[in-house]
């Protein structure tokens, strides 16, 4: 509350907390009225209970006349008493004596009203003319503990004195009792502030520089934290990648050797082709081709490899989502049929492309379907289903959903499938699926995981689309549909 700041209306004070008793020395009653309209008008604007107090030579009438022309529409706030103007020998002189303990007591009475009335605070302003030397150092002694006494509170209080009745020793007694003086010099208010707001106001400086500090060696700090957090991270994805693909070493030699095979193969009928009599050149030419074909397919694999255990920084690139899962889908075929999982596609036509890292989405995929691979190695002879489809969801966002046929998830492990060193699995690490979602929400996406319906668990993660140019696979079909073993 202390921090909240308030229009003071009055141009050289700007804006004031809380809490604020300050005073202001006036000759005349235009000098009075030029400060105290704006003040009051500034509190009616925010909303705040206003109480003005006045003492000859300006009467009531005076004072609610002169905040008419300012204010259109007193009569409305004086009607619901969101201001009221009272004179000073009402509200200081009750009982015919000054009672500092009562005149304290009414200030905290209005401002427990004006809060149970949903008012934002109260402001104050109170005037002294009716003061008298006899009461001289009681009335200081009411300021200084006034200043205690609004320190906490909403409350605004501003004591104007005239000065044709404060003598040198009476002003520095103002001066000293009050946060800052408000006086006329040549025709303009000034402030004068007290040796103790100074050394406030200094200290304070002094305070927000060593905050400042502090903040600027945090942030340092934080941001070196950041970056090592970032690092092991990366580190840890890397391992991740390099521990998937030791697991897919004989379905990836199987996925190699085949080409390579087929290679050998072709040669050797090229061989017989051009060692006929007379050489058949155009059989030859055909197994050269197929020589070319299935030596890019072995490449192909091995780029696909070197990609995925490569350590590098992650980068930001336009990412076709489906082409990115065929591509992981092309790595993991022997792996699926050596466990005899039936595997399909339904890859949505027209999906517009995502923005990150080729490598990092390949991971999460590829991650997401060894789990479901290995989650259906478990269920004897029932049937391996594996759905792998793609599409929007309501926000627009890409969105893949893999499902699978296996034993599931336990309803009260759905929230904590993605949590660090989690697992349901003998011999499991748990960081599979954790690694997976903070790829994908360093993408700005979200991943969840859900039952399946009869058998089995949904992991889905959306991805914020690019925009751009959509995929173009399977031009004139809702989807392009692939089904392992029978075809990939």
């Amino acid at each position: 509350m202390g921090t909240e700041t308030r229009k003071s209306g009055i141009e050289v004070v700007g804006d004031m907390p809380w809490g604020t008793h300050f005073c202001l020395f006036y000759e005349t009653k235009e000098d009075l009225l030029d400060a105290l309209i704006p003040y009051c008008k500034a509190g009616l604007d925010s909303e705040e209970f206003c109480l003005w107090v006045v003492a000859e030579p300006l009467t009531i009438e005076e004072a609610t006349d002169a905040l008419k022309n300012a204010v259109p529409d007193l009569d409305r706030y004086l009607t619901d008493l969101s201001i009221e103007i009272v004179s000073a020998r009402d509200w200081y002189f009750q009982g015919g004596t000054f009672d500092l303990k009562r005149v304290t007591g009414g200030w905290h009475e209005k401002l427990a009203r004006a809060s149970a009335r949903g008012y934002a605070g109260v402001r104050v302003t109170g005037d002294t003319a009716w003061l008298a030397k006899k009461d001289w150092k009681h009335f200081c002694e009411y300021e200084e503990g006034l200043n205690e006494a609004v320190a906490d509170q909403r409350m605004a209080v501003l004591c104007t004195y005239p000065l044709a009745a404060c003598g040198a020793l009476e002003i520095l007694d103002v001066v000293r009792t009050h946060q800052f003086a408000l006086v006329r010099r040549h025709g303009n208010w000034d402030v004068i502030e007290t040796a103790g707001l100074k050394q406030a106001k200094g200290e304070i400086k002094r305070l927000n520089e060593e905050l400042e500090q502090r903040v600027l060696e945090r942030t340092s700090q934080l941001m070196l934290a950041s970056e090592a957090l970032r690092e092991a991270q990366t580190e840890l994805a890397h391992v991740n990648r390099i521990t998937t693909m030791g697991q897919l070493a004989a379905s990836i030699a199987h996925e190699v050797n085949q080409p390579v095979a087929a290679v050998v193969a072709n040669a050797d009928a090229a061989l017989r082709w051009l060692g006929a009599q007379p050489p058949d050149l155009e059989e030859a030419r055909q197994a050269l081709h197929h020589i070319v074909k299935d030596g890019n397919r072995a490449g192909e694999v091995i780029h696909r490899i070197r990609a995925l255990v490569k350590k590098a920084p992650r980068r930001t690139d336009r990412v076709d989502i489906n082409d990115t899962i065929l591509e992981v889908l092309a790595l993991t075929r022997s792996e699926v049929l050596r466990n005899g999982v039936v595997l399909q596609t339904q890859l949505a036509e027209a999906l517009p492309p995502t923005q990150g890292d080729r490598v990092q989405l390949q991971q999460v995929i590829l991650n997401l379907i060894m789990n479901a691979v290995e989650a259906m190695s478990g269920v004897g002879e029932r049937t391996r289903e594996l759905l792998i489809s793609t599409g929007q969801d309501a926000s627009n966002d890409v969105l893949v959903t893999v499902r699978d046929s296996g034993p599931g998830l336990i309803p009260d492990s759905f929230d904590r499938a993605f949590d660090a060193f989690y697992t349901t699995k003998p011999g499991g690490m748990g960081m599979g699926l954790p690694i997976c979602r903070s790829i994908i929400e360093a993408h700005g996406g979200q991943v969840r995981a859900t039952a399946n319906v009869p058998q089995g668990a949904i992991l889905q993660f959306t991805l914020p689309a690019h925009g751009g140019t959509a995929s173009s696979r399977g031009v004139g079909y809702p989807f392009r549909n692939i089904t392992l073993p029978a075809s990939l």
